[in-house]
């Protein structure tokens, strides 16, 4: 994805039993990326790591932009269905099989999504987009009932389904 973040959406399907992560651009893309439970626990501890060598999530929530956001609703305004968009990954999406994340020269953290088929999507968070997509992805979990992150122990060798 390389045109501008314009709104991201994380939720949880009972059909599919999987969190659907959905981003539009302000050139009216939109992106559907799929997570299974396993996927969605290598990414939270992923973003738990970064958001603890930023100071934690009361340190990112405290940012002035993080602040506005909140001030402004952004958890409050629902996804806005683009009447003219494309999907360049297809109307299904693509289900999440590969994690890269790395620092670029700003310090913000890029995320890339890959399918099986190398197909997929690259999210560039700065601290206030770090906090409100790790929030986002927190909600989805509560919905989901996964007992994954912060409902459950934080261990690398636990065994998921």
């Amino acid at each position: 994805m390389s045109d501008k973040l314009y709104q991201i959406n994380a939720q949880y399907s009972n059909k599919e039993d999987r969190i659907l992560i959905r981003t539009s651009t302000e050139n009216k893309n939109e992106y559907l990326v799929w997570l299974t439970r396993r996927f969605t626990k290598l990414l939270l501890d992923v973003l738990y790591e970064e958001i603890e060598k930023r100071g934690g999530t009361t340190s990112l929530c405290s940012i002035k932009e993080t602040k506005k956001s909140y001030t402004d609703g952004a958890f409050n305004r629902p996804y806005v269905e683009e009447k003219s968009k494309k999907q360049p990954l297809g109307a299904d999406g693509i289900l999440a099989f590969g994690i890269k994340a790395e620092i670029d020269i700003s310090g913000d953290l890029v995320l890339g999504f890959k399918s099986e088929t190398k197909e997929g999507i690259t999210l560039t968070l700065n601290n206030s987009l770090l906090y409100m997509f790790y929030s986002l992805l927190i909600q989805s979990i509560e919905q989901s009932e996964w007992q994954i992150g912060q409902f459950d122990e934080r261990t690398s060798n636990s065994q998921l389904h």
